[in-house]
């Protein structure tokens, strides 16, 4: 990192993202409260383009301050075959329609990001970049991660508008995604009640925004000094900012936060599915993560998947501080 303005950025180096917070990281840090989330929805527009619409200014403040809120799900947005397929995918090929993706690891995508996964925690999940879902998805999901594409798209362009970024910046800054053209991913995820673990680590999502569905309780956001527990309201999805919004608004009159969230213990099974926009970072084409300083222009930080490696480490090896990382 070059600029003067580093101070302002995080650090994604491994061991350094959380350097802040690893004590608000500790699982046994229980919720104190039910979070009051502020609520947006979009008004259309032409062109595929809609506004981000909250009550008031002081309520989109806050939403960006805090870095999520809650968004209603579109009329014309139908998920129902998100749910089905979440609460199936893992359960193997005698399961139809969606239980054989269970057998697809990453092996048969060459990414090692993407497939069947099961992780340290609870979670398992089925993970896809964009340029397979219509390859590999059935049309439906398709459609689903394609809607919720231009719903990112729609909901990246009015925070980039708020924070003061040049239009004429913002493929640049976001990678492509504020054209459509970023990567984006699909995951559906399950939590195993018979292993006796956390439901997800307390992390940061390393893109520029996340809407998650989720019809049960589970998920815990840290806000202040203490965690909170997100209320169910199935009429919305959860939109949350990543670590890619932080970094890029991190100098910027209003900048946007990165939320860090969990998933508690979960007794039962618990399902959800969610749609990240991030820079784009195929094989060879890393447009990487980007600063706005004004008067300056773009800065450019790091890669986009070296954010994506670095955090998932952070994320996935466990909510500790790593040995020698300050205090």
């Amino acid at each position: 990192m070059t600029s003067a303005h580093h101070g302002l950025t995080p650090d994604i180096r491994r061991g350094r993202i959380y350097r802040n917070v690893y004590e608000k990281r500790d699982k046994g840090r229980p919720a104190l409260g039910e979070a009051r989330l502020e609520r947006a929805r979009i008004i259309p527009g032409e062109h595929d383009d809609g506004e981000l619409h909250f009550t008031d200014s002081a309520s989109r403040d806050r939403a960006f301050r805090d870095g999520v809120f809650l968004l209603e799900i579109p009329p014309d947005l139908d998920v129902a075959a998100g749910d089905a397929f979440a609460r199936q995918f893992h359960q193997g090929p005698e399961a139809e329609p969606y239980g054989r993706f269970r057998l697809l690891d990453s092996g048969h995508f060459g990414d090692p990001l993407l497939g069947f996964h099961q992780r340290v925690n609870q979670i398992e999940q089925f993970l896809l970049e964009r340029r397979f879902w219509a390859a590999h998805y059935p049309p439906e999901i398709t459609a689903l991660g394609e809607a919720l594409t231009r719903l990112s798209r729609q909901v990246l362009r009015s925070v980039l508008a708020h924070a003061g970024i040049p239009e004429a910046d913002w493929r640049r800054a976001t990678g492509g995604c504020s054209a459509g053209e970023g990567s984006y991913h699909l995951t559906f995820n399950h939590y195993r009640p018979a292993l006796d673990d956390i439901g997800l680590s307390s992390h940061k999502d390393d893109g520029f925004l996340t809407i998650l569905r989720t019809t049960t309780p589970g998920l815990e956001i840290s806000r202040g000094d203490h965690w909170e527990t997100v209320p169910r309201a199935t009429d919305c999805f959860v939109v949350n900012f990543g670590l890619s919004m932080e970094i890029l608004t991190a100098a910027c009159g209003t900048p946007v936060a990165a939320i860090m969230h969990r998933v508690a213990h979960q007794g039962t099974d618990r399902s959800s599915f969610g749609h990240f926009s991030s820079s784009s970072c195929r094989p060879g084409e890393d447009e990487g993560i980007h600063r706005y300083v004004a008067g300056r222009g773009l800065e450019r930080v790091c890669g986009s998947r070296e954010l994506i490696d670095e955090n998932d480490h952070e994320i996935y090896a466990g909510t500790d501080a790593p040995e020698g990382s300050p205090a």
